[in-house]
Order: structure tokens, then sequence, then C-alpha cells
């Protein structure tokens, strides 16, 4: 019997798991009146330190995530934030938000006649947004609507023994049933890329795998004069028992599964373009929250983030289901998980931590709440390739 979930119908024909009504700063000059505005409202803010004298290439990337983020199916309605005379173009950003049938609009401080003035104009935006999101009601859809991104931080030696492999299990549930997966994680991959090679759909997209990580090694030589091997693992990891990047890499695949097969690549702000285990091809730096945000710009609606040491990381636009493969940490941060892995260390079958976590999966869609939500880690990055 195939699985649903209750999600929220969007014009567009996607399918969301929250209502967020998403405030989004245009430039670095309206950060304070945005967030300003969300604590009024109970809603958040993306802000950041672009959308002003940036050359083409950077601040096409600022675009993109912000355009990225907001079309996320997770997103109900978006505020605009601006000062009035940035360069990021809040009227075609309108434009292309409304295209997919959300309510959008602007306020930009010099015309609304100064900061306080704009505070209160786009408070009363947001609380007309929020009682509109508040009269949809959820409604019954299949599983394959679901797209989750998987990823590790903060890791240790218990997460690619239980917390990866625990995903890796799912992974392979949801993609039986129609779901789509994305894994990323680039600087993560070097020492196992033939394994991941090897697990491509077809060869072409084998050789875009070995060639993504032949391009990345050969850059942070030539860019930084290191390798990555000077850099990865983190000294978090060594402390955790992970003793090199082959190591860690290992662990890092285990959570695409055994079954199934990888699609194709896509870039951060490309949906996958059918159902299946995809992968992205994220190059920024290695901080976990580039990942996330990347996941979220390509329209995925839940993060299943493995950590054996522990992470608060959260994100903007997508719940982040945490959990760990380490049982110590299981219990000595009980507001911080909110799934076990940890038990397959101790004889729970892998496949059974694996389905209980699709359940798990299945109620954040419902709308329970993630411990990153009811903490208030809502962070967004504007990831950065190649210094744009």
């Amino acid at each position: 019997m195939t699985k649903i979930f209750q999600g929220y119908a969007r014009v567009n024909g996607s399918v969301g798991i929250r209502n967020y009504v998403l405030l989004m700063s245009m430039v670095h000059c309206s950060n304070t009146v945005a967030q300003q505005i969300a604590w009024r409202t109970g809603t958040h803010a993306i802000t950041h330190e672009y959308g002003c004298i940036e050359f083409a290439d950077s601040h096409a990337r600022t675009y993109l995530a912000l355009l990225s983020a907001a079309l996320n199916p997770n997103v109900y309605a978006v505020l605009l934030v601006g000062l009035g005379c940035e360069q990021t173009d809040h009227n075609a950003l309108m434009q292309e938000i409304a295209a997919s049938g959300r309510p959008v609009a602007f306020v930009g401080i010099q015309e609304s006649g100064g900061p306080k003035e704009a505070v209160e104009r786009g408070t009363s935006i947001v609380e007309t947004f929020q009682r509109e999101a508040a009269a949809q009601k959820r409604m019954p859809f299949p599983i394959s609507k679901l797209v989750l991104g998987v990823q590790c931080g903060g890791s240790d030696w218990t997460t690619a023994l239980s917390g990866n492999a625990a995903i890796g299990e799912m992974t392979d549930l949801l993609v039986s049933q129609g779901g789509s997966i994305i894994i990323s994680e680039v600087a993560g991959f070097p020492g196992s890329e033939h394994v991941l090679a090897s697990r491509a759909a077809n060869p072409a997209t084998g050789l875009q795998i070995i060639q993504m990580c032949d391009e990345l090694r050969s850059e942070y030589a030539a860019v930084h004069g290191q390798t990555m091997e000077e850099v990865n693992p983190t000294p978090g990891n060594k402390a955790g028992g992970i003793t090199t990047l082959v190591e860690k890499s290992m662990g890092n695949v285990k959570k695409m599964g055994v079954l199934s097969k990888i699609q194709g690549l896509i870039h951060a702000g490309e949906p996958v373009p059918y159902p299946g285990l995809w992968m992205l091809d994220l190059r920024a730096p290695g901080i976990d929250g580039n990942a996330t945000s990347g996941f979220a710009m390509s329209g995925a609606h839940i993060n299943v983030f493995s950590t054996g040491r522990g992470s608060p990381l959260g994100n903007i636009v997508m719940p982040v289901l945490k959990l760990t493969g380490n049982p110590q940490s299981f219990r000595e941060m009980p507001g911080l998980f909110d799934f076990n892995a940890g038990v397959a260390l101790e004889g729970v079958p892998l496949r059974e931590v694996g389905a209980a976590l699709l359940e798990r999966v299945l109620e954040i869609a419902d709308g329970k709440e993630t411990k990153s939500e009811r903490n208030g880690d809502f962070e967004f990055i504007i990831p950065r390739e190649n210094g744009r």
C-alpha cells in the first residue's frame, strides 16, 4: 500500500509540507528592518551581506538563491524588504515569484518614509499573509511527491556505521515508492568517487561524478595551495574517531543506500527532473549550511541530517530532521535530536531502523515540528562557489 502524507497544494502543481511566510532582505542595508518585521510577526527572514555593488556572476548567485528559496514548495507567501536603491531588482524577483502563484509584496525603506514606517507597513502585510496561510487545509498526497535532502555533519565513528547507514535504508525505501532523494557534500566524496560512479544510472553520469571530484581536488590545490586531505576530516571528526578523508567519504556515500541508482547531477536552484536519487553538484566550501541551503534551493521538503557529535543546524524554508547514530549523543542532547539511529549499534536491524526513520519523515511531513524548528534554528546561507 502506497504511503501518504498531508500537505498543502500549490497553484503551480507542487506540494508543500509547511506554509511558511518568508521575509527576504534585498540588500545588506535592509537586513535590520527585515529582522524587525520577523520579530514582530513570529516569522523568519533571510538576511545576507550582498545585493549591491556585486560583479555580475556574484549577483547572479545572490538573485538565484533568493528566488530559489522563495519558490521552495514549503513557502506560502513572500515579503521582499529593500532599501530602494539596491542592485537587486525587486520587480523582476516579484514577477518570477508571482508566476508560481504565491502571494508576494515589496516594502522599500526609502519609499515608506524610513525604517520605522517600513517595519509598520511590512508587519501589516505579513499578518495578512499569515491569516491567508492559516486558512489553508492540508490534503493527502502520495509519498512520491516528497523530495528529501540527505546530509551529515559533526560526524564521528558512528555516523557511517549507524547514522548514515539508516539514512541509506530510508533512501532505498523512499525511492522504491517513487520519491526523490538529493545527496551532496561534494568535498566529502573524494576517496569514494569510484563507488558513486559505479552506482550511476548511465556511463555519462558516472564520468561526470569522477570529473566533478577531480576538478575539486585541482581547485583546492590551485586556489588554496592545500590538498583536500589537509582540511578534511575536521578536528571534530578526528576527535570523534574518523582518521582520513577516504574513511569519511566511505561513510558519507552510505546515505544513498544500496539499491538506488544516481539518475544525474543537478545544480543549486534546479529541481529534480523526475523521481529517484540525484546528486547536487555544489562545490561551495564545507560549511554544512551550504549543502542544506542548496537542497532547499532545489526544492527539497525536508533535510534528513545525520550528526554523531551533534549540530543545531536548521533551515529557513525546510525542516531539518536531526538524527544521530551515537546512543550517547542522543542521551546527552535530547533537545537536539529527532531520531536515534544508534539503536542499530545495540542490536536493532538496520532495515527496521530505516523503516522507522521513514515513518518519522512522514510525521514531519504531516506537520510535526522538528527539534530545529522548535529550537528556532532557521539558517540560510547563499552558497558561493569559486568565489562567486
